[in-house]
């Protein structure tokens, strides 16, 4: 690996010095180019570079694709995009899956900043963003551990809003949505508005919605029993948020609260007699500050400070009664400061630190009392040599865990674990025309094992099992468990990751291509033991070296203005170096879109197909193959001074029955059936 690294680095740095003798030129052409290639700002970048800026692979959701893509979660919204799956425990607890990682792996920040749910504490637990007010969702793939901590090591999802403006709208500015579907009677209405007056700017979202159980395709379980209905997959959502802003010619500062009320079931099998079954009752409250400086002339370009507090709690009911009682208070902290010199360089410094209390009560409590605390420095730095531009960047981290009242088969006790991370990373963008790119980046980073993957120890409802931490030695002895806490079997997970891409337009045909390589030490995983604790299946979190390689693609035909056919791919091998496959990785997919624009309105035809999943870890049972159907038409209203477009998308119009490998509940939960959704977005 270190050598791959090392023959890569040689390349670049052998085709930076190749580019030297005509650089001034090339780099003046590649400026003045009429680039075709992708402009769009990723704020998630630290520096706000643009896509075709970023040396790692990088989506950008935003506008009319945004709209038609919104579902009722981060993961059902964005598991279309390349090298992104979802895990599934039903359309509203659905995370997503990046390269085979989520959990703990895949970060979800809101504007830069976590979200403070308890969503990577298992798979029932829904992620508190939401894609309905975004301006944009962007998709960092692979290892971002510089900027949002160990965290981060598979990937990064930013969700960004207006609920702290940075500008005064030159005019009052109100979106009004509005959806139903047909699958679940889910019905949907949200609004956002921005306005200001002199140096003030304000903003205010919110949005409802409510739905029932879903239908399915018929399916029928082990028992013999069947439904057209998932079971216990009903939701209702509430939001509210408001922020406000001075803004001044150097900068800005700026205040949000926001509050999000959700009940929502956890979808259950069928049954010959159904039952009310379990539910989550969720509340967060969130007070956000955001601020930036911007110095003249000097050689600091920018310096800002964001602070956000977030109260959360959950409930998990059983027979209408609470069982256990989920509550964290994460308050985070990240300034920066932004150079640029005269020579081209510029980067990025700053400090992170977060500190959360995490509690959960009750009968059914699978993990100790926690309080976790992270401090970081990070530095991210960029050069442009001609047509290669540079980027190196590291982080160091001292996270630590405080677990009260541990238990285990010798007893209770207090225990303090400390982790030191180091990560850095090396990228390369080569200019090779100016409308085509080859990119590479390496990286290796380190991440702490999460509290739950380390102290985890009892009946977890949500993966319905028997969750044991990869601090325990575990024996099974004539179907009698021994599991005693061990704090020397837990290490940091060193990923070492590589990604070399190629992105272009060629005439009427855009590419982007990406293969990546990642060798993960100490990989933590849910491994099934293969006995059962408690009448529950046991499972662990065990750690071994893995290896993951892949392939995402994507290409698309403008064949003429109104015409244009898309093709993507993607794929991902996960293996333990010593043999075997890591549990619950999806399969490869492939993917055909044909689309239509004229004047005044669009359409849209796909087909995607998920391949059978096959390649197995231990007692993990295969996966059938399955395709999905989608067909969508949206027309544009001229209206006075209104924007409006209504849209209709027909969802799964085969209503073919699939089930999601990468899910804990795949044998009881498959995808919805066919659906119709009906909207309308209106701009005023």
């Amino acid at each position: 690996m270190f050598r791959l690294a090392k023959i890569s680095f040689a390349v670049v740095t052998v085709l930076a010095q190749s580019q030297l003798a005509y650089a001034e030129n090339a780099e003046t052409a590649a400026l003045t180019a009429d680039s075709k290639l992708e402009r769009i700002e990723v704020r998630a970048s630290g520096l706000k570079r643009e896509v075709v800026e970023m040396a790692g692979p990088v989506t950008v959701l935003s506008g009319e694709e945004l709209l038609r893509r919104t579902d009722i979660s981060i993961g059902e919204t964005l598991k279309y995009e390349v090298g992104v799956h979802a895990n599934y425990y039903g359309p509203v607890a659905s995370r997503p899956v990046i390269r085979g990682l989520d959990g703990a792996r895949v970060q979800v920040v809101h504007n830069g900043m976590s979200t403070g749910d308890v969503s990577r504490e298992g798979p029932d637990h829904t992620i508190t963003a939401d894609a309905v007010t975004a301006q944009q969702i962007e998709v960092l793939r692979g290892p971002a551990t510089l900027l949002y901590g160990s965290g981060a090591i598979g990937g990064v999802i930013n969700v960004v809003d207006n609920r702290i403006p940075q500008q005064i709208p030159q005019q009052s500015d109100t979106i009004l949505q509005s959806r139903f579907g047909t699958a679940a009677s889910d019905r949907s209405l949200s609004f956002a508005h921005d306005n200001g007056a002199e140096q003030f700017a304000w903003h205010i979202d919110g949005n409802v919605r409510k739905g029932n159980d879903y239908k399915v395709p018929l399916y029928q379980n082990d028992d013999g029993d069947s439904s057209k209905r998932l079971q216990n997959s009903w939701s209702e959502h509430q939001v509210l948020n408001i922020g406000s802003s001075y803004i001044a010619e150097q900068g800005f500062i700026g205040l949000s609260y926001g509050v999000i009320k959700t009940e929502y079931g956890l979808p259950e099998g069928p049954t010959a007699e159904y039952e009310a079954g379990e539910y989550i009752k969720l509340n967060q409250r969130r007070v956000a500050l955001a601020s930036e400086y911007r110095p003249v002339g000097s050689l600091w370009q920018s310096i800002t400070a964001d602070i956000a507090f977030t109260d959360y709690d959950h409930a998990e009911f059983e027979d209408g009664e609470p069982g256990t009682e989920f509550l964290s208070e994460a308050l985070e902290l990240r300034t920066t400061a932004t150079y640029e010199l005269a020579d081209s360089w510029r980067g990025i410094v700053g400090y992170h630190g977060n500190l959360r209390d995490y509690q959960a009560l009750g009968d059914e409590t699978f993990t100790p009392n926690t309080d976790t605390d992270s401090h970081a420095l990070f530095m991210l730095h960029e050069k442009r040599f001609g047509v290669v531009k540079l980027e190196f960047g590291s982080r160091y981290e001292q996270l630590s865990h405080q677990a009260y009242a541990l238990e285990d088969s010798l007893g209770s006790r207090d225990l303090k674990q400390k982790f030191n991370l180091f990560s850095w990373s090396f990228g390369a963008v080569y200019d090779v025309q100016p409308n085509q790119q080859l990119t590479l980046s390496y990286s290796q980073a380190q991440r702490a094992p999460a509290a739950n993957e380390l102290y985890a120890n009892g009946i977890h409802i949500g993966t319905r099992s028997y969750e044991i931490g990869v601090g325990y030695d575990v024996s099974n002895t004539n179907g009698v468990a021994q599991i005693i806490h061990n704090p020397n079997l837990a290490k940091a997970e060193q990923a070492n990751n590589i990604d070399l891409g190629w992105r272009g337009q060629f005439a009427n045909i855009s590419t982007n291509i990406n293969l990546f390589y990642n060798q993960i030490d100490n990989y933590a995983f849910l491994a099934n033991l293969g006995f059962e604790i408690a009448d529950f299946a046991a499972y662990q979190y065990q750690q071994q070296n893995a290896r993951l390689h892949g392939m995402e693609a994507s290409i698309s035909w403008q064949i003429t203005p109104e015409h244009q056919v898309t093709l993507i791919g993607d794929t991902v091998v996960a293996r333990l170096r010593d043999g075997g496959y890591l549990p619950r990785v999806p399969s490869y997919r492939l993917g055909a879109e044909y689309a239509y624009r004229a004047d005044s309105w669009g359409g849209q035809l796909g087909l995607t197909h998920y391949g059978k999943q096959d390649r197995l870890a231990e007692n993990e049972t295969a996966t059938a193959g399955y395709t999905v159907v989608e067909a969508g038409v949206n027309y544009y209203f001229d209206w006075q001074q209104y924007e409006l477009m209504a849209f209709a998308k027909l969802q799964n119009l085969t209503n073919r029955l699939g089930f999601v490998h990468s899910s804990f509940i795949k044998e009881d939960a498959p995808l919805p059936g066919r659906q119709l959704v009906l909207g309308f977005r209106l701009n005023f």
